[in-house]
């Protein structure tokens, strides 16, 4: 796992680790926010749980923080071509409407630790995580809603996610579906920028 095996220990992020700990600062004040505030509320009323990784000699400064949640990828929403290659493959005799998935719903790197590639071995931590035998339910696919900007969607693809949707168009439908066909010409000639991407990383082909 490299740094974060070596050097971090996980938590589950509580009321006792956020008063133990350093404020976590990532350069995003909404994530920031999120994390120092809104994280627990999730993990309440049972929407989300949020979790940490804490250095091993200093737990008072937390390297990384994520949110994941259940999820699970609609196939007839889909563009025929990804509709297909979803099916291809998690094998044709297993045509289910709904894949299972997790949903990393935010991902941060403290501002201090950024540019080491750690937010890549959160991705892989949270991977191997469900694809574990312990794991209580089926999951095949993690799932991210991306903001939409190139460094961002670059560092996603180079940790093997692809956009659900080939084409921003699709998703914009999927997004907003058009209740008349005035409105999805008007879509379709003037559309609104998505501020989020969903993408999608195989848990399987990662593993093999």
């Amino acid at each position: 796992m490299g740094f974060l095996e070596d050097k971090c220990i996980l938590d589950l992020i509580t009321d006792d680790i956020l008063n133990e700990c350093h404020p976590f600062v990532c350069g995003d004040d909404d994530m920031d926010e999120f994390f120092a505030k809104d994280a627990l509320t999730y993990t309440h009323y049972k929407m989300g749980k949020s979790y940490c990784f804490r250095l091993k000699d200093d737990p008072q400064n937390i390297v990384a923080c994520f949110t994941i949640s259940n999820d699970s990828i609609r196939i007839y929403d889909l563009p025929s071509s990804r509709r297909n290659a979803m099916w291809g493959i998690t094998h044709r005799e297993k045509m289910l409407t709904r894949y299972p998935g997790v949903l990393v719903g935010r991902l941060a790197v403290a501002t201090k630790f950024s540019n080491k590639g750690i937010g890549s071995e959160v991705l892989d931590f949270i991977k191997m995580w469900f694809l574990d035998d312990a794991n209580k339910t089926g999951c095949r696919f993690a799932i991210v809603d991306a903001k939409n900007e190139p460094n961002v969607l670059r560092f996603y693809e180079k940790n093997n996610f692809k956009t659900l949707f080939p084409r921003e168009i699709d998703e914009i439908f999927y997004t907003k579906p058009p209740k008349s066909e005035e409105e999805r010409k008007e879509q379709q000639k003037n559309p609104r920028q998505l501020k989020t991407r969903l993408m999608f990383s195989d848990l399987l082909a990662d593993s093999l």
